[in-house]
Protein backbone atom coordinates (compact mmCIF):
# COMPACT_ATOMS: atom_id res chain seq x y z
CA UNK A 1 0.00 0.00 0.00
CA UNK A 2 1.31 3.47 -0.88
CA UNK A 3 2.76 5.52 2.01
CA UNK A 4 2.65 2.44 4.22
CA UNK A 5 5.11 3.85 6.77
CA UNK A 6 3.05 7.00 7.30
CA UNK A 7 -0.23 5.10 7.59
CA UNK A 8 1.37 2.47 9.81
CA UNK A 9 2.45 5.15 12.30
CA UNK A 10 -1.04 6.69 12.33
CA UNK A 11 -2.67 3.29 12.72
CA UNK A 12 -0.55 2.25 15.71
CA UNK A 13 -1.21 5.55 17.47
CA UNK A 14 -4.98 5.31 16.89
CA UNK A 15 -5.06 1.68 18.00
CA UNK A 16 -3.07 2.38 21.18
CA UNK A 17 -5.55 5.11 22.15
CA UNK A 18 -8.55 2.89 21.45
CA UNK A 19 -7.03 -0.10 23.23
CA UNK A 20 -6.42 2.03 26.32
CA UNK A 21 -10.02 3.26 26.23
CA UNK A 22 -11.83 -0.08 25.76
CA UNK A 23 -9.54 -2.32 27.79
CA UNK A 24 -8.40 -5.86 27.12
CA UNK A 25 -11.10 -7.83 25.28
CA UNK A 26 -12.08 -11.43 25.97
CA UNK A 27 -10.84 -13.65 23.17
CA UNK A 28 -13.27 -16.31 21.88
CA UNK A 29 -12.52 -20.02 21.62
CA UNK A 30 -11.64 -21.33 18.12
CA UNK A 31 -14.72 -21.58 15.92
CA UNK A 32 -15.77 -24.25 13.44
CA UNK A 33 -14.20 -23.21 10.10
CA UNK A 34 -17.34 -23.87 8.04
CA UNK A 35 -19.44 -21.74 10.37
CA UNK A 36 -16.84 -19.01 10.32
CA UNK A 37 -16.73 -19.11 6.52
CA UNK A 38 -20.50 -18.62 6.37
CA UNK A 39 -20.37 -15.72 8.82
CA UNK A 40 -17.62 -14.07 6.78
CA UNK A 41 -19.57 -14.34 3.54
CA UNK A 42 -22.73 -12.91 5.07
CA UNK A 43 -20.95 -10.39 7.27
CA UNK A 44 -18.65 -8.57 4.87
CA UNK A 45 -21.09 -5.66 4.61
CA UNK A 46 -21.90 -5.12 8.29
CA UNK A 47 -20.87 -5.98 11.84
CA UNK A 48 -19.54 -9.43 12.74
CA UNK A 49 -21.70 -9.97 15.86
CA UNK A 50 -24.86 -9.20 13.87
CA UNK A 51 -23.73 -11.54 11.10
CA UNK A 52 -23.16 -14.31 13.64
CA UNK A 53 -26.66 -13.93 15.02
CA UNK A 54 -28.23 -13.85 11.56
CA UNK A 55 -26.37 -16.95 10.42
CA UNK A 56 -27.10 -18.92 13.58
CA UNK A 57 -30.78 -18.03 13.18
CA UNK A 58 -30.73 -19.33 9.60
CA UNK A 59 -28.92 -22.55 10.49
CA UNK A 60 -31.36 -23.21 13.35
CA UNK A 61 -34.22 -22.94 10.86
CA UNK A 62 -32.70 -25.64 8.64
CA UNK A 63 -32.41 -29.38 9.25
CA UNK A 64 -28.64 -29.30 8.72
CA UNK A 65 -25.88 -27.85 6.55
CA UNK A 66 -27.04 -29.87 3.56
CA UNK A 67 -30.49 -28.30 3.64
CA UNK A 68 -28.83 -24.90 3.83
CA UNK A 69 -26.65 -25.84 0.82
CA UNK A 70 -29.59 -26.85 -1.38
CA UNK A 71 -31.84 -23.96 -0.35
CA UNK A 72 -32.40 -21.03 -2.69
CA UNK A 73 -31.00 -17.58 -1.83
CA UNK A 74 -34.38 -15.97 -1.24
CA UNK A 75 -35.47 -18.58 1.28
CA UNK A 76 -32.06 -18.52 2.97
CA UNK A 77 -32.23 -14.75 3.23
CA UNK A 78 -35.66 -15.07 4.81
CA UNK A 79 -34.23 -17.56 7.30
CA UNK A 80 -31.66 -14.95 8.40
CA UNK A 81 -34.53 -12.56 9.13
CA UNK A 82 -33.96 -10.49 5.96
CA UNK A 83 -31.38 -8.47 7.85
CA UNK A 84 -28.22 -9.10 5.82
CA UNK A 85 -27.14 -6.16 3.62
CA UNK A 86 -27.47 -7.27 -0.03
CA UNK A 87 -29.00 -10.35 1.51
CA UNK A 88 -30.01 -12.35 -1.57
CA UNK A 89 -26.62 -11.75 -3.20
CA UNK A 90 -24.72 -12.76 -0.06
CA UNK A 91 -26.90 -15.83 0.43
CA UNK A 92 -26.22 -16.91 -3.16
CA UNK A 93 -22.49 -16.52 -2.48
CA UNK A 94 -22.83 -18.66 0.63
CA UNK A 95 -24.73 -21.37 -1.25
CA UNK A 96 -22.06 -21.34 -3.99
CA UNK A 97 -19.33 -21.71 -1.37
CA UNK A 98 -21.11 -24.60 0.35
CA UNK A 99 -21.50 -26.41 -2.97
CA UNK A 100 -17.78 -25.89 -3.61
CA UNK A 101 -16.93 -27.35 -0.19
CA UNK A 102 -19.18 -30.36 -0.78
CA UNK A 103 -17.66 -30.98 -4.22
CA UNK A 104 -14.17 -31.01 -2.70
CA UNK A 105 -14.86 -32.84 0.55
CA UNK A 106 -17.95 -34.93 -0.28
CA UNK A 107 -19.37 -33.71 3.02
CA UNK A 108 -20.20 -30.42 4.72
CA UNK A 109 -16.99 -29.86 6.65
CA UNK A 110 -13.80 -27.83 6.47
CA UNK A 111 -12.05 -29.85 9.18
CA UNK A 112 -9.34 -30.78 6.67
CA UNK A 113 -8.03 -27.23 6.98
CA UNK A 114 -6.68 -28.11 10.42
CA UNK A 115 -4.19 -30.49 8.81
CA UNK A 116 -2.95 -27.91 6.29
CA UNK A 117 -0.35 -25.21 6.76
CA UNK A 118 -1.66 -21.67 6.97
CA UNK A 119 -0.54 -20.81 3.43
CA UNK A 120 -2.20 -23.89 1.95
CA UNK A 121 -5.36 -23.23 3.97
CA UNK A 122 -5.51 -19.69 2.61
CA UNK A 123 -5.07 -20.93 -0.97
CA UNK A 124 -7.78 -23.56 -0.44
CA UNK A 125 -10.26 -20.97 0.80
CA UNK A 126 -9.43 -18.40 -1.86
CA UNK A 127 -10.30 -20.89 -4.61
CA UNK A 128 -13.82 -21.54 -3.30
CA UNK A 129 -16.66 -19.95 -5.26
CA UNK A 130 -18.46 -17.13 -3.48
CA UNK A 131 -15.73 -16.50 -0.90
CA UNK A 132 -14.44 -12.96 -0.23
CA UNK A 133 -11.15 -11.83 1.36
CA UNK A 134 -12.92 -10.98 4.60
CA UNK A 135 -14.29 -14.50 4.95
CA UNK A 136 -10.89 -16.06 4.20
CA UNK A 137 -9.20 -13.94 6.86
CA UNK A 138 -11.96 -14.73 9.35
CA UNK A 139 -11.47 -18.49 9.00
CA UNK A 140 -7.70 -18.18 9.27
CA UNK A 141 -7.90 -16.00 12.40
CA UNK A 142 -10.89 -17.31 14.35
CA UNK A 143 -10.77 -21.01 13.42
CA UNK A 144 -7.15 -21.81 12.59
CA UNK A 145 -5.28 -19.32 14.76
CA UNK A 146 -3.40 -17.95 11.76
CA UNK A 147 -2.01 -14.48 11.22
CA UNK A 148 -4.88 -12.66 9.50
CA UNK A 149 -6.96 -9.55 10.13
CA UNK A 150 -10.44 -9.51 8.55
CA UNK A 151 -11.69 -6.10 7.42
CA UNK A 152 -15.39 -5.70 6.64
CA UNK A 153 -16.95 -2.81 4.73
CA UNK A 154 -17.67 -0.79 7.86
CA UNK A 155 -14.11 -0.91 9.18
CA UNK A 156 -12.73 -0.29 5.71
CA UNK A 157 -14.82 2.88 5.39
CA UNK A 158 -13.85 4.10 8.87
CA UNK A 159 -10.15 3.52 8.26
CA UNK A 160 -10.39 5.51 5.04
CA UNK A 161 -12.35 8.33 6.65
CA UNK A 162 -9.84 8.54 9.50
CA UNK A 163 -7.00 8.63 6.96
CA UNK A 164 -5.34 5.59 8.50
CA UNK A 165 -5.03 3.87 5.10
CA UNK A 166 -4.56 5.03 1.54
CA UNK A 167 -7.95 6.18 0.19
CA UNK A 168 -7.76 3.92 -2.87
CA UNK A 169 -6.45 0.78 -1.16
CA UNK A 170 -8.49 -2.36 -1.74
CA UNK A 171 -9.70 -4.65 1.03
CA UNK A 172 -6.98 -7.18 0.20
CA UNK A 173 -4.31 -4.47 0.33
CA UNK A 174 -5.61 -3.16 3.65
CA UNK A 175 -5.70 -6.61 5.23
CA UNK A 176 -2.14 -7.27 4.07
CA UNK A 177 -1.06 -3.84 5.37
CA UNK A 178 -2.61 -4.52 8.79
CA UNK A 179 -0.96 -7.93 8.97
CA UNK A 180 2.43 -6.28 8.37
CA UNK A 181 1.91 -3.81 11.21
CA UNK A 182 0.03 -5.99 13.72
CA UNK A 183 1.78 -9.12 14.92
CA UNK A 184 0.22 -12.59 14.89
CA UNK A 185 -0.08 -12.66 18.69
CA UNK A 186 -2.08 -9.42 18.67
CA UNK A 187 -4.29 -10.05 15.64
CA UNK A 188 -7.34 -11.35 17.54
CA UNK A 189 -7.23 -8.59 20.12
CA UNK A 190 -6.73 -5.96 17.42
CA UNK A 191 -9.69 -7.27 15.40
CA UNK A 192 -12.03 -7.17 18.40
CA UNK A 193 -10.87 -3.76 19.64
CA UNK A 194 -11.22 -2.22 16.18
CA UNK A 195 -14.91 -3.08 16.12
CA UNK A 196 -15.28 -0.12 18.49
CA UNK A 197 -13.23 2.22 16.30
CA UNK A 198 -15.01 5.43 15.42
CA UNK A 199 -13.65 8.26 13.32
CA UNK A 200 -12.27 11.25 15.19
CA UNK A 201 -13.73 13.98 13.00
CA UNK A 202 -11.66 16.70 14.67
CA UNK A 203 -8.40 14.88 14.09
CA UNK A 204 -9.35 14.12 10.51
CA UNK A 205 -10.29 17.71 9.78
CA UNK A 206 -7.01 18.89 11.34
CA UNK A 207 -5.01 16.59 9.08
CA UNK A 208 -7.08 17.63 6.09
CA UNK A 209 -6.48 21.33 6.81
CA UNK A 210 -2.76 20.70 7.31
CA UNK A 211 -2.58 18.85 4.00
CA UNK A 212 -4.45 21.69 2.29
CA UNK A 213 -2.04 24.27 3.75
CA UNK A 214 0.92 22.21 2.55
CA UNK A 215 -0.53 21.99 -0.96
CA UNK A 216 -1.25 25.73 -1.03
CA UNK A 217 2.27 26.48 0.19
CA UNK A 218 3.72 24.35 -2.57
CA UNK A 219 1.56 26.06 -5.16
CA UNK A 220 2.61 29.50 -3.91
CA UNK A 221 6.26 28.56 -4.20
CA UNK A 222 5.73 27.39 -7.75
CA UNK A 223 3.92 30.60 -8.65
CA UNK A 224 6.68 32.70 -7.09
CA UNK A 225 9.26 30.84 -9.08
Amino acid sequence: MKNGTLYGSRLKKAYAQLRAAVGKPKLPEPDDPLRRLAIGILGVGWSEPEAERAFDRALAAMVDWNELRVSNPIELNQATGNVVPQGVKRCQELIDALHAVYDLENRMSLDRLHSLGRRDARLYLEKLNGVNEYAVAGVLLWSLGGHAIPVNDGLLDRLREAELIHPHATRAEVQAFLERHIGANDAKEFSIVMRSFKVNAKACSTRTRAASRKRRSGNNRLESA
